[in-house]
């Protein structure tokens, strides 16, 4: 028993002066920017950018109301995504910092124009969560939910499209602090069990994708708002069919507005990242591209047209709504008391299309002026795609 108590004390002891060990630390190492890692360097020179947007151009990113600038963060460098390796946590805009014991202030350049940064120790009780293999949670600091996000040096060297650290921390930020309320996605609705492997359905949705890259590819006003109405009799014309689809609308709500956010941020500070997004020029597909490459087995597979395409065309349907100068960010704010519009929704009240579902001569003139016949063979590989990858009974008609 002797050894086990000796064992225990110097466990006790060793975790006590590690603990002590990263308190000092904290207060007296590196407490300047220009002493920082290239990657903290990098990550708040970023930051400062973030913030310069949204203190100056915000309703060019979301609105007037959101300022992320204001929320409150944390932000840790990790070894890799998801990694367990984790340095000391940077604390921004969390009230009452400067008195919490052990917190050190980073003397930062004044020409970055950030908030007060702070430093905890690497152990600090209130983060001890984010030492879990995920990159991005929450934790309470000071009675607040806190948003944080780890960053790691492939955010800023070679990340992975939408891995920047730019984007990533605006994308999943916004679900955290503007879309908190938000309940499109309550018990998962936006995952569509009972998804129809139909060929008419993909050839229909081969459809909408032919309108929006119309859309895309335009900025007249007009012109735009006319491919969305053939969009929404579309997208109408297809719910009617199968009603579960209405799952895509509110994965197009809540994700396609974060990848929305992303875009304009891009846009805004001059970058190239846009929808459907590549590494290389023209640095962008485009939905048929993507529809095409699926069907003839070259990329994805068909339940890719399940649920992430939606983030895409979400964000586009954002985009184009803002080119045709049809408002829509007020309607898609959202609560369990009042509800909010998906883009379809808004886009059905805006048209006038939401007590009828007969416009079978509309359809059938958009279905003639885009190859639907085309569209119908797609849809037939990307049954059989379907059917070789996961077996079952093929439902083309």
């Amino acid at each position: 028993m002797k050894w086990l108590k000796r064992v225990l004390l110097f466990v006790i002891v060793g975790i006590t002066v590690t603990y002590l060990a990263s308190i000092i630390l904290n207060v007296t190492y590196r407490t300047t920017f220009e002493k920082l890692s290239a990657t903290d360097q990098q990550m708040l020179t970023e930051l400062a950018t973030i913030y310069q947007h949204f203190e100056k151009s915000s309703d060019q990113l979301w609105n007037t109301d959101y300022h992320f600038e204001n929320e409150p963060l944390i932000v840790i460098q990790s070894n890799k995504s998801n990694g367990i390796i984790r340095q000391a946590p940077f604390v921004i805009n969390v009230k009452g910092m400067e008195d919490r014991f052990f917190a050190k202030e980073i003397e930062m350049p004044a020409s970055l124009q950030l908030p007060k940064i702070y430093r905890l120790h690497h152990f600090d009780l209130s983060t001890l969560t984010s030492w879990a293999p995920w990159n991005f949670g929450e934790v309470k600091m000071k009675g607040t939910k806190t948003f944080y996000l780890k960053y790691y040096p492939k955010m800023f060297s070679d990340p992975h499209l939408y891995f920047d650290f730019s984007s990533f921390l605006l994308h999943e930020s916004f679900h955290a602090y503007k879309q908190r309320d938000w309940i499109y996605d309550k018990n998962g609705v936006e995952h569509i069990i009972d998804y129809p492997v139909d060929k008419e359905n993909y050839a229909l949705m081969g459809l909408e994708f032919t309108l929006l890259d119309k859309a895309m590819a335009t900025k007249n006003p007009s012109i735009i708002k006319q491919l969305l109405q053939d969009w929404t009799i579309i997208r109408n014309y297809r719910y009617h069919k199968w009603p579960q689809l209405i799952g895509e609308t509110k994965a197009e709500a809540i994700e396609g507005s974060a990848r929305y956010l992303e875009y304009s941020y891009s846009k805004l500070n001059g970058g190239n990242l846009t929808v459907l997004a590549t590494k290389h020029e023209p640095y962008h597909i485009t939905f048929m591209q993507a529809f095409h490459f699926i069907a003839n087995g070259q990329a994805e597979s068909p339940t890719f047209l399940e649920r992430d395409i939606r983030y895409e065309t979400g964000a586009a349907l954002g985009l184009l709504m803002d080119n045709a100068n049809i408002p829509w960010k007020d309607a898609i704010e959202d609560h369990v008391t009042k509800r909010g519009k998906t883009q379809f929704e808004t886009l059905k009240v805006y048209f006038q299309l939401i007590h009828s579902s007969d416009y079978s001569k509309h359809v059938e003139n958009i279905k003639r002026d885009n190859d639907y016949r085309v569209l119908l063979e797609q849809g037939e590989r990307l049954v059989r795609i379907y059917h070789g990858e996961f077996g079952g009974e093929e439902q083309t008609k």
